[in-house]
C-alpha cells in the first residue's frame, strides 16, 4: 500500500472559506488494469479536533466511473494521527456521484480535468499558502465593508 512521501507534491482540487481539498501526485500509482491509487486531503479551517483528513483512494479510470476507499487517516492540528481506517476486501467500488468529492477525485486522478490552481508544494506549503490567501481575503472583505459603511 502506498503512503504519502515525506516531500510530497500537493495540488489544490478545490477550496471554500471552510475547507481546502488537495491531491498528492508524487505517490500516484497506475495499476496494470488502468485503476489509479491517489492520496487526497481535506483541510478544515474551523475544525479543532481533526482538522486534517488524508485518504488513499483507488479510482477506476476505465469502464464505468467508480471509486474505492483504501485508507483514511484523521489528524489533529499538530499533524499527529488521531484515528485511522483500512479497507477490507468487502469494501468494494462505489459508483461516482455527480458533483461529489468522489467525482472530483476521479476527474483529477484519471486526467479528465487539469489543475485549476497552480499552487503546489509540500502539504505544509500548500496549506500555508491557502491560509495566507484566506486571511488576506477576510481582511479585504472587512475593509470593503467598513468603506461601504462610511
Amino acid at each position: 500500500m502506498a503512503s504519502p512521501a515525506f516531500a510530497e507534491t500537493w495540488h489544490v482540487m478545490g477550496a471554500t472559506p471552510a475547507e481546502l481539498l488537495m491531491m498528492e501526485t508524487d505517490s500516484k500509482v497506475v495499476h496494470p488494469n488502468g485503476n489509479v491509487s491517489v492520496w487526497t486531503s481535506s483541510l478544515k479551517v474551523n475544525e479543532e479536533q481533526e482538522p486534517v483528513v488524508k485518504a488513499l483512494w483507488q479510482v477506476s479510470c476505465t469502464g464505468a466511473p467508480a471509486i474505492r476507499p483504501e485508507m483514511v487517516v484523521w489528524l489533529d492540528a499538530g499533524m499527529k494521527t488521531k484515528e485511522s481506517w483500512v479497507a477490507t476486501k468487502k469494501d468494494g467500488y462505489q459508483p461516482i456521484v455527480p458533483g461529489s468529492r468522489g467525482e472530483m477525485t476521479y476527474q483529477y486522478a484519471c486526467g479528465k480535468k487539469s489543475w485549476p490552481i497552480a499552487i503546489q508544494g509540500s502539504f505544509g506549503q500548500v496549506a500555508g499558502a491557502y491560509a495566507n490567501a484566506l486571511s488576506k481575503l477576510v481582511a479585504y472583505t472587512k475593509e470593503q465593508a467598513s468603506l461601504e459603511a462610511k
